[in-house]
């Protein structure tokens, strides 16, 4: 699970995803849902690298992309 701000603009917190992803490698890709419950897909250049997002984040591999559930943090 990652921990962030989701009342902040889409692409902020998709910016934030990225670069706490990005330690693990390149992002190739992420998309961001917020409705039923907040979730993003992380698509990673190499699968490894995908693997190790979603194991950093306690989430699971869905298709090419590491799936990884959200909650709101204030700040």
């Amino acid at each position: 699970m990652l921990e962030m701000d989701l009342e902040r603009p889409d692409k902020l917190v998709e910016q934030s995803i990225i670069t706490r992803c990005s330690r693990y490698g390149l992002v190739a890709g992420i998309e961001l849902h917020r409705d039923p419950s907040p979730f993003a897909l992380v698509k990673m250049v190499r699968p490894e690298q995908t693997r190790g997002v979603a194991s950093e984040y306690q989430g699971s591999i869905f298709g090419s992309a590491a799936l990884i559930r959200l909650k709101h943090v204030g700040e």
